[in-house]
């Protein structure tokens, strides 16, 4: 069979909007993940100051039943954040300052290194390698 312009033209403008659609898919599904993306992160960083209460609790806590109890909490959000690909910053005593994952809280004189950390005042977070939260930290100065 011998196709005539007339259906030559109709297959090319069925494929372009097989195409057209495609392409609008394409873009719908990086919107939806992307605004997933943002909404996991705002949520994950509004629970930070729920973490950080209840670590303070474990820490401050006397009762080795109410211990108890919190480090199984912990133990799962721990769980929760590491399948969820977020890291703890916690650096550790006298690591080096980096302002890309430290916050410097109180800075103190001291005659030999400076930007050393000697404190730790709260963890910071990462999500998929972007900084959620600084670490808070007391840097060395001189």
């Amino acid at each position: 069979m011998k196709e005539n312009g007339k259906e030559l033209e109709y297959k090319k403008k069925y494929f372009w909007l097989l195409a057209d659609i495609e392409n609008i898919k394409a873009r719908y599904m990086k919107e939806i993940n992307k605004t997933k993306k943002i909404a996991c992160e705002k949520a994950f960083k509004d629970f930070l100051p729920v973490i950080d209460s209840l670590e303070l609790s474990y820490k401050n806590s006397k009762e080795e039943e109410t211990k108890s109890s919190l480090r199984i909490t912990l133990k799962i959000i721990s769980n929760m954040l590491k399948n969820n690909n977020i890291k703890v910053i916690n650096p550790s005593k006298f690591e080096k300052f980096n302002p890309t994952f430290h916050q410097a809280i109180i800075s103190i004189k001291t005659p030999e290194k400076e930007n050393l950390i000697f404190s730790v005042l709260q963890k910071g977070y990462l999500i998929n390698k972007k900084l959620l939260r600084p670490a808070l930290v007391g840097v060395t100065c001189k």
